[in-house]
């Protein structure tokens, strides 16, 4: 369980709060990341939604059917609001086995029908993916470093994983080291780069455009809180 040290006072989200709703694949890593951010505006309200009966990206989709648009949802994406979901999901074997694809088609096809079901709502991405190769601890190692890792080519998940958890002095602490978000930004949107087909390459991340719309909300506090913290 994360605790939050004493200087993150949490704060209650305001009725009009912004929501951005993140379906992401881990039960741990990516959870514990985001859970930093809530409370953190009174203005924000982030919601992450853990993965059900599977985690490949086609099982996220349905699992946001299920919580966001089905008839017994859970929660309400408000447009009007300019509420966001974001799909955060690794690379992985999901690109060779085309299950990515889908996933951003289907998110096309919910931006498109934001106009036609409200029509005082102009269409916006409302439906976002932040996809990261090899996996979404490249994000992590950019809050620390402002190149891509030199001599090495790890395209496994696992073995990226172990890798920046020996980079990270200590590890990456979900406490405290999310206040390098700005630095995090910075280093991710340098680095990133895709192929001729459009493919993400090997440590880029889309995770910099989710980071400056939660940057958007708590830059003033985070820049505060990292100057206190040193």
């Amino acid at each position: 369980m994360i605790r939050r040290i004493k200087e993150y006072a949490k704060r209650e989200p305001s009725r009009d709060a912004h929501k951005i709703y993140i379906v992401c694949e881990g039960k741990g890593t990516e959870p514990y990341y985001f859970s930093f951010f809530e409370g953190r505006s009174s203005n924000l309200q982030v919601v992450t939604i853990p993965p059900g009966d599977g985690t490949d990206p086609l099982k996220l989709m349905e699992r946001a059917r299920q919580v966001l648009i089905g008839d017994e949802r859970k929660y309400t994406v408000d447009y009007r609001h300019n509420d966001t979901v974001w799909f955060v999901i690794d690379t992985d074997t999901w690109e060779k086995e085309g299950k990515i694809a889908p996933l951003r088609d289907f998110c096309k096809a919910q931006n498109e029908g934001i106009h036609k079901k409200y029509d005082e709502v102009k269409s916006y991405d409302a439906w976002n993916v932040a996809q990261s190769n090899p996996c979404f601890e490249i994000w992590l190692y950019y809050h620390f470093y402002e190149n891509k890792p030199f001599g090495v080519e790890m395209e496994q998940c696992a073995s990226f994983k172990e890798f920046v958890s020996h980079s990270i002095s200590g590890g990456f602490n979900y406490e405290r080291d999310q206040v390098r978000l700005e630095t995090a930004i910075d280093n991710t949107e340098k680095n990133y780069s895709i192929d001729d087909e459009g493919k993400l390459m090997l440590y880029s991340s889309e995770m910099y455009v989710l980071g400056k719309e939660i940057s958007g909300f708590v830059k003033g506090d985070l820049t505060k809180l990292r100057n206190k913290l040193g």
